[in-house]
């Protein structure tokens, strides 16, 4: 046995088990706080991989932790979807009228992209 073994070994005491055996889950608990909040997500997979292959370097650890608690990508893409429209009839059928007026569309363009607009 060598000496740090054998040292824990001779001075624990009785009250020292039991704080052993607390503290190890404890440990693994922190460790994988990236991991536990991802659970849900879609690149869950992704987050455990980073965790359990870098988590045990602060910078790999905190990454887990970034990615984790980021936006989901599909939230995000859904995000800028369905944000607020730029889209109007209107103002489409008002730049084809410009575009009309300045000779770029002749008037049976205009009117059948405008019906192509309305419909």
């Amino acid at each position: 046995m060598n000496d740090t073994s054998s040292y824990l070994l001779e001075n624990m005491s009785a009250g020292g088990i039991p704080l052993l055996l607390l503290g190890i889950p404890a440990v693994f608990l922190v460790f994988f706080i990236p991991s536990i909040i991802a659970r849900h997500r879609s690149d869950f997979s992704t987050i455990l991989l980073i965790n359990v292959v870098a988590g045990w370097s602060i910078i790999g650890w905190v990454a887990a932790l970034y990615l984790a608690l980021r936006k989901n990508s599909t939230t995000l893409s859904s995000t800028a979807s369905a944000g607020p429209s730029t889209f109007s009839v209107a103002d489409e059928i008002a730049k084809l009228r410009d575009l009309r007026e300045q000779g770029v569309l002749t008037p049976a363009e205009f009117e059948r992209q405008k019906n192509n607009l309305i419909s």
